[in-house]
């Protein structure tokens, strides 16, 4: 196996091929942006994996406790009425699912089951943790006053932050780990959830807290928008910027959002309307990452956001007949989301067979398979 030589380099710049990306022990691929709490618990979270995760489990299982624990949480505030654990539950959610995502990959180096197919994994679960979550705060945050601002920024961007950053893995081959992650966790969760456990329901309602958490809401995304400028501008300098390149990654997101904004948000049923444009944004952002580890361009659309332009044709239709076709199209682009995942997964174990994608435990057969793991071998 060796990596694509120079005149496939040059081949790939003009069909706009995704930047040679290779797995390695030391992750040389990945920059993380944290403060010393973030370092302490991640590097806490690392150690516990070293020192008492049995050997041969896999790390594709530790991403499911934190993905049904988002997806309890997301049907609950949607159906029940709103209690003082849910905003409990959401802290043990996000900070479980960070201390999880933080063993996973040392899980995998360390039982050598690293590969493009549990990098993708790794990565749809957090794209799906993160859609889900931003359908989760907008529902428990406030909703008067300056608190309307927070939750229209997080409806239109929350998806869009996440889908630049892996066009920029894409086009660099280099994942950086914004703070605003962290940011966002700190304000959306850490601040919201907290207060409302130690305060009670009626902290919502308090002018004072609803200012704070405006200002706090519109910091963390002023930060957004400056990381996004970085992540832009990393692009910019990258071998694939190019006119093509940003009209292919920016017409179906800029599509998308701005169905959103102008039909979507006047609809009675808010849930159907945020789920449609985290499912689509959802898919641009898992398509693009799928299609960057297997050494193949940047699709226009995919199947889900093909799928959500039949809004425009559904609104036209009778009154009463709306709300059960919205959930039959919410319904089918779920499916045909979790199918992509499974022909994804399929095609990226095909690269790599002697690692497999073992979902619980590793056989007693195994050993690890001291391989470059790389989206361009050949």
């Amino acid at each position: 196996m060796k990596i694509m030589a120079m005149p496939e380099q040059r081949a790939a710049r003009l069909e706009l091929k995704p930047h040679v990306l290779v797995l390695d022990q030391q992750q040389s691929y990945k920059r993380l942006e944290e403060d010393a709490l973030v370092r302490t618990l991640r590097e806490g979270c690392r150690g516990f994996a070293l020192r008492h995760l049995p050997y041969r489990l896999s790390p594709v299982i530790l991403g499911l406790p934190g993905l049904l624990l988002h997806l309890v949480l997301l049907v609950a505030v949607h159906t029940l009425e709103h209690a003082r654990w849910m905003y409990g539950l959401w802290v043990v959610c996000r900070v479980l699912h960070f201390c999880l995502d933080a063993m996973d990959g040392t899980q995998a180096r360390r039982n050598g089951t690293q590969s493009t197919a549990r990098h993708f994994w790794d990565h749809w679960v957090d794209v799906a943790n993160s859609a889900m979550a931003v359908m989760i705060v907008a529902q428990l945050g406030p909703r008067q006053g300056l608190s309307l601002m927070p939750y229209l920024l997080l409806t239109t961007t929350g998806q869009l932050f996440f889908y630049l950053g892996l066009c920029r893995y894409f086009a660099t081959g280099v994942m950086r780990d914004p703070y605003i992650n962290h940011l966002w966790n700190y304000v959306f969760c850490l601040f919201l959830g907290l207060s409302v456990c130690v305060q009670g329901l009626d902290v919502l309602t308090w002018p004072l807290f609803q200012q704070v958490y405006a200002v706090l809401s519109l910091t963390a995304f002023g930060a957004g928008f400056w990381s996004l400028l970085r992540d832009v501008l990393l692009m910019a300098r990258s071998r694939l910027s190019s006119v093509a390149f940003y009209v292919r990654i920016l017409a179906a997101p800029l599509l998308i959002l701005g169905l959103y904004v102008t039909c979507l948000r006047s609809w009675d049923d808010v849930f159907s309307a945020r789920a449609l444009v985290a499912i689509a944004m959802s898919s641009l952002t898992v398509g693009i990452h799928s299609r960057q580890l297997v050494n193949k361009a940047p699709a226009w659309v995919t199947p889900e956001s093909a799928l959500f332009l039949l809004v425009l044709p559904l609104s036209s239709l009778p009154l009463a007949l709306q709300p059960a076709l919205r959930h039959g199209l919410l319904g089918v682009m779920v499916l045909v989301m979790i199918l992509q995942l499974v022909r994804a997964l399929r095609e990226m174990v095909a690269q790599y067979p002697e690692i497999g994608f073992p979902l619980v435990w590793l056989s007693e057969s195994h050993r690890p398979v001291l391989l470059p793991v790389s989206n361009k071998l050949v």
